[in-house]
């Protein structure tokens, strides 16, 4: 045709375009989403390990203060005897 111009894609082409394009935009966010997971599992398992810390560290400290509690206990028992 006289005019037209061979270089612009027809419509063909240009849909073929989009539905690539379209599907190389799903692939990425598949993949990103896939990355999100991973990182997300990573944070879980970094919050699950410090709850374990932490409720080791609570139980050590009870113990703790159980122990104290008795050898005061001990302590006033001991001195009453003494006077």
């Amino acid at each position: 045709m006289v005019g037209s111009d061979d270089n612009k894609p027809n419509d063909s082409e240009s849909a073929a375009n989009n539905i690539e394009s379209n599907e190389q935009n799903e692939d990425n966010v598949r993949e990103e989403y896939v990355q999100l997971d991973t990182k997300l599992d990573e944070l879980n398992q970094a919050l699950d390990l410090l709850e374990q810390k932490n409720d080791d560290i609570h139980k050590r400290l009870k113990e703790l203060l159980q122990s104290n509690k008795d050898i005061r206990q001990q302590l006033r028992h001991e001195n009453a005897e003494i006077n």
